[in-house]
């Protein structure tokens, strides 16, 4: 065997299974740490968890705000509501009432 063939074998044997090793590498390290590794599907999970969350809160105030709705549609009109709304949101009071502002 020649000198020549036998480097030719021996580069063959070091550089395939390094060849190979790098690719296992490049992919293992692309599989976790990747945009679209593990590691971004578990952040991902953790926000769909929070968006589930945001969406049960959000469904329970629109069932709040489509309640307070109906009291106030004129079919339906609620004049306690419609004071109770006038006294906290918009600070009103009656003639013969006074005002005391608590800090």
């Amino acid at each position: 065997m020649s000198a020549e063939t036998q480097l030719v074998r021996t580069t063959k044997a070091i550089l395939l299974p390094g060849a190979i090793g790098a690719l296992i590498l490049y992919f293992s390290y692309h599989a976790l740490a990747g945009e679209q590794g593990l590691a971004a599907w578990t952040k991902l999970q953790g926000q769909e968890t929070q968006l589930e969350a945001d969406i049960v809160r959000l469904k329970a105030e629109r069932d709040v705000l489509a309640a307070s709705l109906v009291r106030l549609r004129d079919d339906t009109l609620d004049l306690d509501y419609v004071e109770e709304i006038a006294r906290t949101k918009l600070m009103y009071v009656r003639p013969d009432e006074v005002l005391v502002a608590v800090r």
